[in-house]
């Protein structure tokens, strides 16, 4: 099976949709994944639901993706974990469960994520995040909405109250 044929069986973008027309073996998966080069948002998000499949099959072993700039990768993760060199955006997004490592991660990492953890070296921004965890030695922008425990080099991230006020 190749990603365009996922593509064309599938009616909307959703993890269950992309579930049920997926192979079922996690090396069949992997091989999409790896020879897949999606161009448009869509098809980012069908190829970040295959990570996610991916990992949450593979478990307790870990998904190492060696592409990099791959968009949603872990897209509404439930479990497993995944490794890979430079993430791009969105990494992480509405993931519930799992554990996420990345050298590098672009716009947008952990938005919506209720619960998991994300691990980055440096992340360009983080999103709006409801719960979960996310650990960086340096991030860019941080989203005001903030409901996980973000650690940055260390010490816990917290908004100051002028902030807070101001919407800051």
């Amino acid at each position: 099976m190749k990603f365009e044929d996922i593509i064309e069986q599938i009616e909307n973008v959703s993890k269950a949709e992309i579930k049920r027309v997926a192979p079922k073996e996690c090396s069949e998966i992997k091989n999409i994944i790896f020879n897949s080069n999606p161009h448009d948002p869509y098809r980012k998000m069908v190829l970040g639901y295959l990570t996610s499949l991916c990992a949450e099959c593979m478990y307790p072993e870990t998904l190492f993706i060696p592409k990099d700039n791959l968009y949603y990768i872990g897209f509404e993760l439930d479990g497993g974990n995944i490794e890979v060199g430079a993430a791009g955006n969105m990494l992480g997004t509405c993931m519930r469960n799992g554990k996420i490592a990345a050298r590098t991660a672009g716009d947008e990492t952990g938005k919506s994520m209720t619960g998991g953890e994300i691990i980055a070296g440096d992340i360009k921004s983080i999103g709006d995040t409801i719960g979960g965890r996310i650990i960086t030695k340096k991030a860019g922008k941080i989203a005001k909405k903030q409901g996980a425990q973000i650690l940055i080099n260390g010490v816990i991230f917290k908004r100051g109250l002028l902030d807070r006020l101001f919407g800051k």
